[in-house]
């Protein structure tokens, strides 16, 4: 069952906005790693321009909200919209404690990273299968387990991987050690957002069925 009560333009526009959102973090997150290869100004500067878009594009689905869907439909949509931005918030942290290290990452820290972005690049392409779910209709509940399964899995690389790694990581000094931390904890909390996007539409799909 789709939660489109109404087929209109201003429905489809939200989602279609929702949508742009996962394309822009999915183009960052492509960006960023071109960034930690290549230390590229010009890059660091798209990664920062598509977070500008992505505020702007907020914007416009909190416009439309206010006369798109129903009164209680509104709240979880708003609150997607919300979170999305905020996964394009830490991209451009992270891109931009990325530019204040000195060095590069080892190769065991670096694969560690690389493994998180895939895992949340997937997280991303099963969140654009949730909105395939709330337009078209379909089964919600296999996607969502395989969303918090992924969430789990990152959570546990980031605990008993890479933090038990930093513990033991030999830095020069106190502000390198926290920009390296500050830009951990900003690629690892994308994997939070998405599964927090994926509970406010899981509350919208349950109450239309």
């Amino acid at each position: 069952m789709s939660i489109f009560l109404f087929e209109r333009d201003d429905e489809k526009g939200v989602i279609d906005n929702l949508r742009l959102l996962i394309q822009m973090s999915l183009k960052s997150i492509e960006l960023l790693k071109e960034y930690m290869d290549s230390k590229d100004e010009k890059i660091l500067k798209e990664i920062i321009k598509i977070e500008e878009e992505g505020d702007e594009t907020t914007k416009n689905i909190r416009i439309t909200l206010e006369k798109a869907f129903l009164p209680n439909m509104r709240r979880e949509l708003s609150r997607s919209a919300e979170l999305l931005d905020e996964t394009l918030d830490s991209l451009k942290h992270a891109a931009m404690l990325y530019e204040l290290l000195k060095g590069e990452f080892d190769k065991y820290l670096k694969d560690e990273i690389d493994l998180v972005l895939m895992i949340t690049v997937d997280m991303f392409e099963h969140l654009d299968r949730v909105l395939d779910v709330i337009e078209k209709g379909g089964d919600l509940d296999p996607i969502i387990k395989e969303i918090k399964d992924k969430e789990k899995f990152i959570d546990d690389i980031y605990q008993n991987r890479i933090y038990k790694y930093l513990v033991n990581l030999k830095v020069s000094s106190f502000w390198e050690g926290k920009i390296l931390c500050d830009f951990i904890d900003n690629i690892v909390n994308i994997s939070d957002y998405i599964e927090d996007v994926a509970d406010e539409l899981h509350i919208i799909y349950l109450h239309t069925k």
